[in-house]
C-alpha cells in the first residue's frame, strides 16, 4: 500500500471504529516511537490529520490523548531498553547500518542537551526513536528517562493535533455564519505552526552537528 492509500485507511479506520479509536492511536504514536519501525511506519500525517476528527467532535480527545501518549510512551521505553541491550551494536541494524548519520545525530543532541534531548526530539521526526535508544546505549538512569519520556509523551499528543482541531473548528464557526471568530482561530493556529517551524528551523541544524 503506498503512502497515500495507508494515509485514508488509518483515518477511516479510526473514524468508523470510534470506541477503538485511543488504542488505534496508540497503535501509532508506538510504532512511531519505537527504533526501526518509526522510519518505516509513515503515521505521523495520519497522527496530524486526525485532529480533525476531534475538532469535528468525530473522535473524543480525551482517548486520543491517553491512547497517544500511553503508545508514545511505551514505543520509547522499548527503543530505550534495545539500546540498554545491544549497546553500540545497535549501529549494525537496519537501517542504521546504511544511515549512520540517524544515530550520529541522536548522540550529538543527546550530548549536549542530556534528559532535554528525549523531550525536544520526541517533536523531530528523525530523532524521535532514535535519542531513547542512544540514552540507552549511554545506560541513563531509567527513572530519568521515563521522568522525561512520560513527560514529553503527555504533552506530545496534544501538540500534535492542534493545527487539524483548530481547522476544523474554524470550519464549524464558518459554517454557523460566525466568521469573525472562524478567522481569529485560523489566524492563531497559523501563527503558532509558523513560530514552531521557525524554532525547530533554527534550532534543529546548530545541535545536530
Amino acid at each position: 500500500m503506498d503512502i497515500s492509500g495507508f494515509f485514508d485507511a488509518a483515518l477511516a479506520l479510526i473514524e468508523t471504529h470510534r470506541a477503538w479509536a485511543g488504542v488505534i492511536y496508540g497503535a501509532m504514536a508506538f510504532g512511531e516511537s519505537l527504533v526501526i519501525v518509526g522510519v518505516l511506519v509513515p503515521a505521523t500525517g495520519v497522527m496530524m490529520a486526525t485532529g480533525a476528527l476531534v475538532g469535528a467532535g468525530t473522535v473524543p480527545f480525551l482517548d486520543i490523548w491517553i491512547g497517544g501518549a500511553l503508545g508514545a510512551a511505551l514505543g520509547d521505553t522499548v527503543s530505550y531498553w534495545v539500546g540498554r541491550k545491544l549497546g553500540p551494536g545497535v549501529d549494525r541494524l537496519w537501517p542504521f547500518s546504511h544511515h549512520p548519520e540517524t544515530l550520529a545525530a541522536a548522540r550529538n543532541v543527546f550530548a549536549r542537551w542530556g534528559w532535554a534531548a528525549i523531550v525536544v526530539g520526541r517533536f523531530i521526526g528523525p530523532l524521535r526513536a532514535s535519542i531513547p535508544t542512544v540514552a540507552g546505549i549511554t545506560a541513563m538512569p531509567p527513572t530519568i528517562f521515563q521522568a522525561a519520556n512520560i513527560g514529553s509523551a503527555i504533552l506530545w499528543i496534544p501538540v500534535l493535533i492542534f493545527p487539524g482541531s483548530a481547522g476544523a473548528i474554524a470550519w464549524q464557526l464558518f459554517e454557523k455564519g460566525d466568521a469573525a471568530t472562524g478567522t481569529v482561530v485560523v489566524v492563531v493556529a497559523v501563527v503558532a505552526v509558523v513560530a514552531a517551524l521557525w524554532l525547530v528551523r533554527r534550532w534543529m541544524p546548530g545541535k545536530m552537528k
